[in-house]
């Protein structure tokens, strides 16, 4: 009976730990359902869409965009204020670069032996690159500035 139990429940676990808590606007929104459901109507679809502005709160920033990628706190002499930066990540190809010789061994066509042979090795080369997309500046619990990409 023990066994039988396990063997039913350890899918469910390995599947759990497989996918932790899914980043997507739905799970924000249940999460800070409070905030989100004391919304009105235009604000709701205006988060939806990833869209924040003056005057809105931590959670609804949260709620529109998630997580940001980093945090940084400034003291001002009107006190404190944080800005949340949020960045796309991408591999930029850089090209090819040698990696060395590989070593080839083929039958002789005289059928005696074989002959060996090195060929250059190359491999491409990727870097990594991200860019800030958006940064927030929050105040006293709301929006100040966004600072935003234009893209053209």
């Amino acid at each position: 009976m023990k066994s039988h139990l396990v063997s039913r429940l350890l899918p469910a676990v390995m599947l759990a730990l497989a996918f932790p808590g899914c980043n997507t606007f739905k799970s924000r929104a249940r999460e800070k359902s409070a905030t989100f459901d004391a919304l009105p109507n235009e604000a709701q679809q205006r988060l939806r869409r990833g869209e924040i502005d003056i005057g809105d709160t931590h959670d609804m920033v949260y709620i529109a965009l998630g997580q940001p990628d980093e945090r940084r706190e400034t003291i001002t002499s009107d006190g404190g204020q944080e800005t949340w930066i949020y960045r796309t990540y991408w591999q930029q190809y850089e090209g090819t670069a040698w990696a060395g010789w590989r070593r080839v061994v083929v039958p002789a066509s005289n059928g005696r032996g074989y002959i060996i042979f090195h060929e250059p090795v190359s491999r491409d080369v990727y870097s990594a690159r991200a860019d800030d997309v958006i940064r927030v500046t929050l105040a006293r619990g709301v929006v100040r500035a966004v600072e935003q990409q234009i893209k053209r």
